[in-house]
C-alpha cells in the first residue's frame, strides 16, 4: 500500500521511547509520509492536539492515558473531532469513542494491516468531506453560539480549549458565509437545530 502524494500531520502518544520508535518504523515500511510529532506525557498530548490545527491522525499508547481513561478520550475527541485515532493497548477499552485498536498481542501481520486499515478508512472519510457541510462538533458549537454562550462556557460544556472553540467559529463562518451571531442564529433556527424557546 503507497500513499505518495500524502503529506499529513500524525502524533504518535506514548510514554515508552521504543513504542514511539516502533511506529515510526511501521509507518515508514507501510509507505505513510507525514509530518510526525511525539508526545510522551498525556500534558504533551493535550497541547499538540490543541496547537497542532490540521492534526490527522493520533496514535495513541493506552500507557499514556490517567486513570480515568473513558472522560481523556471523550476530551481528546472534542478536542479534534475531525482527527482519527487508533490505540494501542492489552484489550480494547469498552464503550470507547474511538473505535479502533491495536492489541499488544497482535503480531506484526496483523498490526501492520491494522496501520493499513486505519490510515485507508481514514484517508476515504477525509477524502469525502464536504467543505460546505458543517461536522457534528461545529454544529454543538454552532448551537451553542446560537443560544448565546461564551467560547469559554462552549469550552467547558464540550470539553475543549478556548483555541479550539475559535478555530471551529472560524471555520463555521468560512463554510456558511455568516460573520454575525445573529445570523448564524437565525441559520441555526431555519435549520432546526435550536428552537426558538431555547434562544435566551
Amino acid at each position: 500500500m503507497e500513499f505518495e502524494d500524502k503529506k499529513i500531520q500524525t502524533v504518535i502518544a506514548s510514554d515508552q521511547y521504543l513504542v514511539r520508535l516502533g511506529v515510526k518504523t511501521l509507518l515508514n515500511v507501510i509507505g505513510i509520509e507525514s509530518d510526525l510529532y511525539e508526545a510522551d506525557s498525556f500534558e504533551e498530548l493535550e497541547r499538540l492536539v490543541n496547537d497542532v490545527p490540521d492534526l490527522n491522525y493520533l496514535i495513541l499508547s493506552e500507557d499514556l492515558l490517567p486513570k480515568q481513561k473513558q472522560d481523556c478520550l471523550k476530551g481528546i475527541k472534542g478536542s479534534c473531532s475531525f482527527c482519527k485515532a487508533i490505540i494501542i493497548g492489552q484489550q480494547k477499552i469498552p464503550n470507547c469513542v474511538f473505535e479502533h485498536f491495536i492489541l499488544h498481542s497482535y503480531n506484526r501481520k496483523q498490526v501492520v494491516e491494522k496501520l493499513q486499515l486505519f490510515f485507508q478508512e481514514s484517508d476515504s472519510t477525509f477524502g469525502n468531506h464536504d467543505s460546505g457541510t458543517l461536522s457534528d462538533r461545529e454544529i454543538d458549537v454552532l448551537k451553542a453560539v446560537a443560544l448565546g454562550y461564551s467560547n469559554k462556557e462552549i469550552a467547558d460544556q464540550l470539553f475543549i480549549s478556548i483555541n479550539t472553540v475559535i478555530t471551529h467559529r472560524k471555520n463555521i463562518t468560512q463554510k456558511l458565509g455568516i460573520k454575525t451571531i445573529s445570523g448564524l442564529t437565525v441559520y441555526a433556527l431555519m435549520n432546526h437545530i435550536i428552537k426558538a424557546e431555547e434562544v435566551r
